[in-house]
């Protein structure tokens, strides 16, 4: 059905009976008996039922047009809800992540005094490589080490620096902290004592950084070996072991990041003979050499 345009309530009625619908009684009458008014009476039934039929449409058309209106204002109020609550997520999202960026500082234990002694510091470098858990000189964790990070800091004003990103900040640090020292020396050109304190050093400090208690407990136990290893009574042999204890490390950590490294603390006396005939080959050159060997020779390169 059309759209009805008003209410067909608000009709007025024609008045049938004037001469304006004569000609149309004229017509109903024709040949008939009826008169004037039954045909006035007939328009004005005619037209009643007319109407009923054009308002119950009306008011089906009402019903509809009110439906059709609470479903969009249903749907504009649940979009507008949706949107409300997307906002309040993305606020709330946003505060967290501005949250987490916060500078936050650890509890302390109230009452508890610092150490007696206090462990000497390795440098950021050094500290970034075990966060990495990636080779690393025992040097930098040894007593000659940790007095070049100090004074290394205590220069750093006049140092250089170059940009780091610190989340989603971009932040100035001495190049220096980023930087293998040039004076570091490879664990196999350590003297023993320097060897012995650096490892203890370094066992510190992986524990701080929390490496997994399998590889602190075997790499624990891979030093205990080399320490205690009778072959050190031998000629030449603390040498040999520092340079099966370099070898067997820098290896680990490279099969560390292949995912197929092997156990550290297993003590191989296969290895430590070849690296020992090394050691003495070394020995020779430099006796017959005055203490330096032709270049075309390379010895304890890894």
């Amino acid at each position: 059905m059309a759209c009805i345009a008003s209410d067909p309530a608000l009709d007025i009625k024609p008045d049938f009976a004037s001469i304006t619908f004569q000609g149309i009684r004229n017509r109903i009458i024709g040949n008939t008996q009826v008169t004037h008014d039954e045909a006035a009476n007939e328009l004005i039934t005619g037209w009643r039922q007319d109407r009923d039929i054009r308002l119950a449409a009306w008011t089906l058309q009402v019903n509809e047009q009110a439906r059709l209106t609470a479903e969009a204002n249903q749907a504009e109020h649940e979009r507008a809800e949706q949107e409300r609550l997307a906002q309040e997520q993305e606020a709330e999202d946003e505060c967290r992540e501005a949250e987490k960026k916060k500078p936050k500082i650890n509890d302390f234990k109230a009452g508890v005094s610092v150490n007696d002694t206090l462990t000497h510091r390795p440098s950021q470098y050094a500290i970034h490589k075990l966060k990495s858990f990636e080779y690393v000189e025992l040097w930098y964790f040894s007593p000659d080490g940790c007095k070049d990070t100090a004074d290394e800091a205590k220069s750093s004003a006049d140092g250089t620096f170059g940009f780091t990103k610190v989340d989603d900040f971009i932040a100035l640090k001495a190049v220096a902290a980023f930087k293998p020292s040039r004076k570091a020396i490879q664990d196999h050109s350590l003297e023993w004592r320097q060897f012995n304190m650096a490892k203890n050093s370094f066992l510190l400090y992986i524990n701080k950084l929390n490496w997994p208690e399998k590889h602190q407990r075997a790499i624990t136990m891979f030093f205990m070996n080399v320490v205690s290893h009778p072959q050190r009574a031998e000629p030449l042999g603390e040498r040999a072991l520092l340079l099966y204890a370099a070898c067997v490390r820098w290896d680990w950590h490279d099969t560390l990041t292949l995912d197929n490294a092997f156990d550290i603390s297993v003590f191989n006396t296969t290895l430590l003979k070849n690296l020992t005939k090394e050691v003495w080959n070394k020995s020779r050159i430099e006796s017959l050499t005055g203490g330096t060997y032709p270049s075309s020779i390379k010895i304890f390169e890894f």
